[in-house]
């Protein structure tokens, strides 16, 4: 029961920060976009997964701190800030990663997958390298940048192969809602854009906090399955 208050007050948070972005409001933006944050650590912390999953738990609940880190750090304006902020969700991410490798699984299907992340990766980067490197003020950014990307997408990889929805889901969204925030800072504008990175982002997080014990249902895809697959 208390699980399920927590997502229900996590999305009313979620949702008062994405209505009040407009308002440009500091004290509002900083309240509510870390209270969700907040709200989905507490979701991870009581989370009681199968014994063999105890360390999984305990990976993705560092990475939600990290992440959380990298929220307050990207509150502040300038490239400084930037840096540490993504630096903050680069360690965030490699936590993640060694938690999914934990809950790793073969199959045909899954390993495939690398094929067509590998490839949005390459696509994406290469926009991200020239859309950086037109603005001499940005160019140092472009390999802290590169490693972000590469990162991100090994996090896709291993949610895929963990073959667990919530995981799976989670990584994909937060893919998402980095390839947004960074077309909009390095390539060019996005409407909406804050809506839409804040919205893919706090469902991401939600997602992977949710994969320590399966917080909205479903299970992990059997090796027999996915291998017919």
């Amino acid at each position: 029961m208390l699980r399920k208050w927590l997502v229900f007050a996590i999305i009313v948070t979620g949702v008062i920060h994405l209505a009040t972005l407009s308002l440009d409001i500091t004290v509002l933006n900083w309240i509510f976009k870390l209270l969700p944050m907040v709200l989905i650590i507490v979701l991870g912390v009581i989370s009681q997964p199968a014994d063999k999953l105890k360390m999984y738990k305990v990976l993705v609940v560092i990475g939600l701190v990290f992440s959380i880190a990298g929220d307050t750090l990207l509150l502040n304006n300038g490239n400084e800030w930037f840096m540490f902020g993504l630096l903050s969700f680069l360690l965030g991410h490699l936590f993640y990663v060694a938690a999914m490798i934990r809950r790793w699984e073969f199959s045909l299907l899954t390993l495939v997958c690398v094929v067509p992340i590998g490839l949005y990766s390459w696509l994406i980067g290469w926009q991200l390298h020239d859309g950086i490197m037109t603005n001499s003020g940005n160019s140092a950014l472009w390999l802290p940048v590169a490693i972000y990307v590469s990162v991100i997408s090994f996090m896709c990889w291993t949610a895929i192969m963990s073959r667990n929805w919530h995981a799976t889901v989670g990584a994909i969204l937060f893919a998402v809602s980095d390839s947004i925030l960074a077309w909009n800072k390095f390539v060019s504008n996005v409407p909406a854009s804050g809506i839409w990175i804040m919205l893919t982002y706090f469902a991401a997080q939600l997602f992977i906090a949710g994969s320590i014990a399966n917080v909205f249902g479903g299970k992990q895809l059997s090796k027999e399955r996915a291998l017919r697959l």
